[in-house]
């Protein structure tokens, strides 16, 4: 991670070992708290890498106006670390996301520009695209295309490792949900590297699963979810895809449901897709020995939840999921 003055209270985050939720004779549980970066979010590592790295190689410049598509964790993240480097910042983000997510980034002076939510992230991003066409001296991160984004995650990867090494561990699965792809690509880069026979579980939301139909050879449809910052319509272009040994979806309703059982039993007041993570993490580990090791992520903060606590947005569609089937445990 970066050393610099901004980004000095990013990462370190404890690798906590899941304890009042542990199942009997399941495999253990480790989770990366990447919740209690400074904005609440995994997205902290991101934004300070990259602005550390563009503007190194001369592409921005202080004065400049910095433009990004998030459903809102990102979003909050590029707005205070814009803000302290003298950046304005412009956050294209899809109607609906909490009301929580918009006056963060409001507070760390970014501009908020919402779209219409059946397009989700993939026209959020042809927006942020006429944005700076329009805008001269403005600048699009593309948080989802740019491999500064999972290069960013290389140092989290290290951490674990480093973790591991301290408790006289060996990994045996890596578990993460997949939105632009960085977290799992840098992390699951550096797991593998460290440890030849891990083995690695992409995981999407069952209502937007792009790998998973593209794995299975089946025709894809991106439907609205209750996961925020998952299933962004496609097959992220930081994912590198050789990376990940198999793929696993998950409904929202696991995700809700996994993260409220973490806040009252664990004491980690984490979001639904921290919650999603762990339970794809639990559903993989009652499959191993009790002595195997599974590593996980949780993303973000429950407070970025509270205006919609019972998990249903305005926006979100009650049909099936398409895969629910195969999908299956």
């Amino acid at each position: 991670m970066s050393a610099s003055m901004h980004g000095a209270e990013i990462g370190h985050t404890e690798l906590y070992e899941l304890r009042s939720t542990a199942e009997p004779g399941a495999a253990r549980i480790f989770a990366k708290c990447e919740f209690r970066n400074p904005t609440g979010s995994h997205k902290d590592r991101v934004f300070a890498f990259m602005l550390d790295e563009l503007e190194r190689a001369g592409t921005i410049a202080p004065g400049m106006t910095l433009v990004e598509c998030s459903t809102g964790n990102g979003g909050a993240a590029l707005a205070r670390v814009g803000r302290d480097r003298g950046y304005r910042v412009v956050i294209v983000m899809p109607a609906g996301m909490t009301e929580e997510r918009r006056r963060q980034i409001a507070s760390f002076g970014g501009t908020v520009v919402e779209t219409d939510p059946e397009g989700f992230l993939l026209e959020g991003e042809e927006t942020a695209r006429r944005y700076v066409a329009a805008h001269p001296g403005s600048h699009y991160l593309d948080q989802s295309a740019n491999e500064l984004n999972w290069r960013a995650w290389r140092s989290c990867g290290t951490e674990i490792v480093t973790a591991l090494d301290a408790l006289g561990l060996v990994p045996d699965r890596f578990v993460c949900s997949i939105g632009t792809g960085g977290t799992f690509t840098g992390i699951a880069d550096v797991l593998k590297a460290a440890h030849s026979g891990l083995r690695t579980t992409a995981v999407e939301v069952d209502r937007s699963a792009a790998l998973y139909a593209k794995r299975h050879g089946l025709p894809f449809t991106h439907h609205t979810h209750n996961l925020m910052g998952l299933g962004p319509g496609k097959v992220p272009a930081n994912l590198r895809e050789e990376l990940v040994d198999e793929v696993e979806l998950i409904s929202g309703d696991d995700g809700w449901t996994a993260m409220k059982e973490l806040i009252e039993k664990e004491g980690l007041c984490v979001g639904p897709t921290a919650g999603g993570n762990v339970f794809a993490a639990r559903r993989l580990a009652r499959t191993l020995p009790p002595d195997a090791v599974v590593i996980t992520v949780l993303f973000d903060s429950a407070w970025k939840y509270f205006s919609v606590w019972d998990g249903r947005y305005a926006q979100y569609a009650t049909d099936d999921a398409p895969y629910a089937a195969e999908g299956a445990e």
